[in-house]
């Protein structure tokens, strides 16, 4: 039997650290032709140019598709454009694709219209705050497999008439060897981030909060007035926001405030020092998706301030906050202090690879995937 032809899109730092474990994976087996298209962030400037990180793991990238200069609508034209061409010249039994951007929903159109199969990780989701949600919904009904990182999201994607055979649960693969990736030594750490860990290390991302008029701006500034009370003992890394709408005025204004100041360091991206870094801080604090998805496997706390991951699954050492500086400072005072037992998380065991390659392996050909029934509601037992 020939190998089963896969093709897996990644669009930037965000959806590469989840993914990167299940593409090793499948370059590693031979009952697969892997390889990646990769686009969107990766291959920008301002977002790291993180597209070396991919190049770094000497995995296949069978194409590369350029989103250019504009706004995200013109970006995802292009990127709509380039998939599609990339999958009609070169015809893949599955493209796997990760989550809720609007470039990763541009690339499914492509596929589509090219007539590929779509697996998708982490359907079924919820973030009320953000855009994301309409994007990874509408995904989930252009997509043929569904990989759900934990129950409730499965339920939703049957909710949504998706078929009991086309849904499986397996866990975020983030967490496969996060442990291990977060032991890199101090030495070579502090090399990457060109500068030294501090005795109180504190890790901050925040993203645009795209259905607030202001793209959160409000939320950012009361935020930077929270680390502004925090005295020098605090070493504070903190990361670039993403491409969505608002990003460069938040990084504009980020690097304003972090200008002079000695123990704040911004970094456009942080690649696979991102654990490594997270283990050694006190506590993850901001809006991203990672603080509570994959934090809570290293051990260390979130404070996920605002409303971007409203409705997003929790585990209890995540400590919500409303954007007001005293209610952050105090919430990071309660991550300080929870027990070691709160570390849980629900999105998975560590073991989630392994799931994904055997569920592919066992999966339809491509011309019954793409026979896709709608499932009515009534007829969901789950």
């Amino acid at each position: 039997m020939s190998p089963r032809r896969l093709r897996l899109l990644t669009t930037g730092r965000a959806d590469w650290n989840i993914l990167a474990p299940v593409a090793c994976a499948f370059h590693d087996d031979p009952a697969f032709d892997f390889g990646l298209i990769v686009t969107g962030g990766h291959l920008d400037v301002d977002q790291g140019l993180t597209v070396e990180g991919v190049e770094a793991t000497g995995l296949p990238i069978s194409d590369r598709v350029p989103w250019g200069q504009g706004s995200p609508a013109v970006r995802s034209a292009r990127v709509l454009e380039g998939v599609a061409a990339a999958l009609t010249d070169d015809t893949p039994d599955m493209l796997i694709l990760l989550g809720d951007r609007f470039e990763t929903l541009a690339a499914a159109q492509g596929a589509t219209l090219a007539g590929v199969p779509l697996v998708h990780l982490s359907g079924g989701d919820v973030t009320e705050g953000a855009m994301d949600d309409a994007f990874r919904h509408a995904l989930t009904k252009l997509s043929h497999l569904h990989l759900a990182f934990h129950e409730p999201a499965a339920r939703r994607l049957r909710h949504m008439g998706e078929a009991l055979d086309r849904i499986h649960v397996v866990g975020n693969p983030a967490l496969d060897g996060l442990i291990e990736a977060s032991r890199m030594p101090d030495a070579e750490l502090e090399r990457r981030l060109g500068a030294p860990l501090g005795d109180r290390n504190l890790l901050v991302t925040f993203h645009p909060v795209t259905l607030q008029p202001d793209h959160g701006r409000a939320e950012l500034e009361g935020l930077l007035s929270a680390l502004d009370g925090l005295d020098d003992r605090w070493t504070l890394w903190v990361t670039a926001p993403n491409a969505d709408p608002g990003g460069d005025l938040i990084r504009e204004r980020t690097r304003q405030w972090a200008e002079g100041r000695r123990n704040v360091h911004v970094c456009a991206a942080l690649g696979d020092a991102y654990p490594a870094l997270a283990a050694r801080c006190r506590a993850v604090l901001g809006n991203s998706s990672s603080g509570l998805a994959e934090i809570p496997t290293l051990g260390v706390p979130t404070v996920d301030v605002g409303l971007r991951q409203s409705g997003r699954l929790a585990g209890p050492s995540v400590i919500w906050s409303p954007a007001d500086p005293a209610a952050i400072l105090a919430a990071l005072a309660a991550a300080e202090a929870l027990r070691p037992d709160a570390m849980l998380n629900p999105y998975g065991d560590g073991r989630s690879v392994p799931r994904i390659v055997s569920i592919l392996k066992a999966t339809p050909s491509r011309e019954v995937l793409l026979r896709k029934p709608f499932v009515d509601l009534e007829h969901d037992h789950g």
